[in-house]
């Protein structure tokens, strides 16, 4: 059960960040850019995530180190994440089909779920479980 949460939790953020370039802010939308345009853009994605998730709240429950952890397990989430998958969930999006994206997130799930427990560890992944409550 506590798998699940938190790879829900770690999914959820996924899924809105990658959305994130098409129904973004501006500001949103010049970070995201300039995070692509970066030597390092994997870095820049964490940075961009950070800052996401800073303004949400998150250090309100979250140490710094914990947020960065969290949005560096996301991030390389998102990359092993096929571009055919990445095609599903936006025509999903489109269609404003909420089923059919969640399927979808499902079956992503099931494969990336040992590979984010891994990165998140278990201290931060208890702590997030507890907050799913």
């Amino acid at each position: 059960m506590k798998s699940k949460i938190v790879l829900s939790s770690v999914l959820a953020i996924s899924a809105l960040f990658s959305a994130a370039s098409f129904a973004a802010p501006a500001d949103q939308q010049a970070k995201m850019a300039a995070a692509y345009k970066s030597n390092n853009i994997k870095q820049g994605l964490i940075g961009v995530c950070v800052d996401e998730q800073t303004k949400a709240g998150a250090l309100k429950a979250l140490s710094k180190e914990e947020v960065n952890k969290l949005c560096k397990c996301n991030v390389e989430s998102q990359g092993r994440m096929s571009q055919s998958l990445q095609w599903e969930l936006q025509g999903a999006q489109n269609a404003k089909d909420q089923k059919r994206f969640a399927t979808a997130m499902q079956g992503f799930a099931k494969t990336e779920q040992p590979k984010i427990k891994a990165c998140l560890g278990t201290a931060l992944e208890t702590k997030l479980a507890k907050f799913q409550k």
